[in-house]
């Protein structure tokens, strides 16, 4: 191939790998120029209307290797859209660009893991050269001496051990930058690096900016909104609107009249106080409708139970009276209860309760994995849901009837029970944790080269685990209750006791059975809440 075709030829990008750089006289002319851009354009189809919007129209732009360019511009004039044409994120419309180094980004909202460390999050960035089997039981000895280098050069080694969430924002950009570098890039791309710093610390970070692309010859293309730090570290200006660039020169040129908005193409219309006024209307009458039907709704569920006033004659003394039995009238009442059986029952609930829900996590795990929307593949997905559809669908005691019959009578069935009943439920908890995600870190360790499971296992799970333990611990203190009740079909547990005692009408002995569920319960509801409450504080 002639260095003329390899330079008219459009080459996919993929962050984090190394691109055909074509002959020797391609690749030699491709290290004087990092980036070569022409007749880019990039369309997004409106979701509301279907109209094709124009992010990018036409960009031609050269890069030369080392340089610093900083890319102005209003908000939607397609700063991040150019950046993500560059990384290999999004595909262009039209035209051509032509990357031989490799890519690096570090994003605006930075798509850290915050549940994990400085250093762990360092490491992600060696994903990109490290298959799946040096990453499942931890990183490499060399990759983590690499890693903590980057952490002390950019001088955090003192918060490797730190969460992310527990860093300052300064500090939290100082680690995307450090995992950026971890991926070896010639291009460093850094979408509003600053956005959310004060002064004196984005002057840190351009400052370390700088110093990086000095030490490591790296071609830097930062998105800023502050022409006055553009004109103070970058080398060059390149300044866009609607698409389109407007400015492209030395930084330490006056780049003031080309970044006012209100030159060339008039001000940024906004809208009227009529059509807002409008809009909020038709908002409120759409919350009216819904208020309205969901009314109609339960007024109608209402009418089909056919209740009767009559049914609330002598309610609440039937109530009391049937509580007052449950209560022992006399010591002999009390000490004709069989405690130490039912202390022993009721011990065998908590084993029937902790297993099924343990054998219930490690069913539910995998298939939640495999049913969300975010990991799991779109072709099992709809069959794993339907699956659990079904098993929701049928109660803990027909459960409980079904492996009575299967295995007989005694809490095995019971266990069984439970399981199944936790995989329904814990399954749908888990996968829709999941989903709720933040989808910024995963995506960013898929650009960086990270497989789906990598990606799960490094970013999906640690953001999720929260949740996933507080479903656990709930699934828990249901199954318990759930226990209890499957004893009523000889599933074993202190319900068969309970069971019993009402045949034989021995109501203060069903009574004492009740308080010893209540203290179990109340107990399990007091160490749950101060796991949660760990977890949360550990969270933020």
């Amino acid at each position: 191939m002639s260095a003329v075709d390899s330079a008219s030829q459009k080459i996919q990008i993929h962050p984090g790998r190394n691109h055909a750089t074509g002959d020797s006289s391609s690749s030699t002319r491709k290290t004087e120029v990092a980036i070569r851009i022409s007749g880019l354009c990039k369309t997004f189809t409106s979701g509301d209307s279907n109209n094709e919007i124009a992010a990018l129209c036409g960009l031609d732009l050269e890069v030369p290797t080392g340089q610093h360019v900083a890319v102005l511009g209003d908000s939607g004039s397609g700063k991040t859209t150019l950046l993500g044409c560059l990384s290999g994120r999004l595909a262009p419309t039209h035209g051509n660009i032509e990357v031989a180094q490799r890519v690096s980004t570090v994003h605006q909202d930075l798509r850290l893991v915050k549940q994990r460390t400085a250093l762990d999050n360092i490491l992600d960035g060696a994903l990109c050269r490290l298959p799946l089997h040096r990453t499942c039981f931890g990183f490499p000895r060399e990759e983590r001496k690499r890693a903590f280098s980057l952490l002390q050069r950019v001088g955090l080694g003192h918060r490797a051990a730190w969460p992310i969430a527990k860093l300052s924002g300064g500090e939290q950009q100082r680690v995307a930058i450090a995992r950026s570098l971890m991926q070896d890039p010639q291009i460093l791309l850094a979408d509003e690096p600053v956005a959310s710093l004060d002064t004196g610390n984005a002057h840190d970070i351009m400052g370390l900016l700088g110093d990086l692309r000095r030490e490591r010859n790296l071609t830097l293309v930062s998105v800023l909104h502050d022409s006055d730090l553009a004109q103070t570290y970058a080398d060059r200006i390149v300044a866009l609107r609607q698409g389109c660039i407007v400015y492209d020169d030395d930084a330490s040129m006056p780049a003031i009249a080309a970044l006012d908005p209100s030159s060339e193409h008039g001000p940024t219309t906004t809208p009227s106080r009529p059509a807002v006024a409008a809009s909020m209307a038709t908002r409120r009458r759409h919350h009216g409708v819904i208020v309205a039907i969901g009314v109609a709704v339960f007024a109608l569920a209402l009418l089909s139970l056919d209740i009767s006033p009559s049914a609330f004659d002598g309610m609440g003394r039937n109530v009391s009276r049937f509580l007052a039995d449950l209560v022992p009238s006399s010591a002999a009442e009390v000490d004709a209860i069989p405690w130490s059986d039912l202390s022993i029952a009721l011990f065998e609930t908590l084993g029937m309760s902790l297993v099924g829900t343990m054998l219930g996590v490690l069913v539910a795990w995998p298939l939640a994995a495999l049913g969300a929307k975010n990991v799991g593949p779109p072709l099992i997905r709809p069959a794993v849901r339907f699956i659990l559809n079904v098993i929701r669908t049928v109660p803990s005691l027909i459960w409980a009837l079904l492996f009575v019959a299967a295995v007989g009578l005694g809490p095995f069935a019971g266990v069984l029970a439970l399981t199944a009943y936790s995989v329904g439920y814990l399954t749908k908890f888990f996968y829709e944790a999941f989903e709720a995600v933040d989808q910024g870190p995963p995506g960013a360790l898929r650009e960086i080269g990270a497989s789906g499971l990598q990606t799960f296992l490094l970013s999906v799970w640690p953001a999720s685990k929260p949740a996933i333990l507080s479903s656990c611990l709930f699934m828990f203190e249901y199954n318990v209750r759930a226990a209890s009740v499957l004893g009523l079909v000889g599933a074993g547990g202190i319900g068969y006791w309970f069971s019993l005692f009402f045949k034989w009408r021995n109501f203060p002995a069903a009574g004492a059975c009740l308080l010893l569920l209540l203290a179990v319960v109340l107990v399990l509801d007091a160490i749950s809440t101060r796991v949660r409450a760990r977890m949360v504080a550990q969270a933020i």
